[in-house]
């Protein structure tokens, strides 16, 4: 696991010792990344600001007992993950596995987006893109964007989805598997990369 900068270790050090800038530092550096992830795990804007606020409240409040950390946006992604899988877990207790829907319909807006779905050329792209990830289970889809566009090693997206170091490379194999076949060509295959970034990076 990557450890943190020198920069990261002392904000993190003052915000435990109970420095409000470092902890509204932590918070400003973290904050669209965690929203990103989050949507595609909570489509429902308003519960998941919810969620996050509670998260980084219970952060301030639990700061002098918190455990070293080797990587605060692991360790940020790690706490919301946690917090959204309890909360689908305790809404549909009574289904037989709670699941997580990823809203792929309703990504951030984004002005490269726009620029690219107004350009007629590569709106085709776009939507083969979105069909292409439908295909794609809700754990490929996860580890996909934890891996390619949120930078966690194979080790941290194992620890962060709770599936051993194989499960997580075999999900990955297949997801670019399948989205090698969808865009054939290398070309294509650049073009998917870079429309991904749209979908997965704030």
């Amino acid at each position: 696991m990557e450890m943190m900068s020198d920069g990261d270790m002392q904000r993190w050090s003052q915000f435990k010792e109970g420095d409000r800038d470092a902890f509204a530092a932590i918070y400003q550096q973290h904050i669209l990344q965690l929203i990103t992830y989050g949507l595609r795990l909570c489509p429902d804007r308003d519960l998941l600001k919810d969620q996050i606020q509670e998260l980084f409240v219970e952060l301030w409040h639990s700061r002098k007992n918190l455990a070293p950390v080797r990587s605060v946006k692991f360790y940020l992604f790690k706490a919301l993950r946690y917090k959204l899988v309890r909360l689908e877990k305790n809404r549909y207790l009574s289904q037989r596995s709670a699941r997580i829907a990823f809203s792929l319909d309703s990504p951030l807006e984004d002005p490269v987006e726009t620029s690219i779905i107004e350009n007629e050329s590569r709106a085709s792209q776009v939507a083969s893109l979105r069909r292409a990830l439908k295909s794609l289970s809700l754990r490929q889809q996860e580890a996909i964007q934890l891996r390619y566009f949120q930078g966690f090693t194979h080790d941290q997206i194992a620890e962060l989805m709770d599936l051993n170091y194989q499960s997580v490379s075999n999900l990955l194999h297949r997801a670019l598997f399948r989205l090698k076949e969808v865009f054939k060509t290398p070309v294509m295959q650049l073009a998917a990369l870079a429309l991904l970034k749209i979908f997965f990076i704030s």
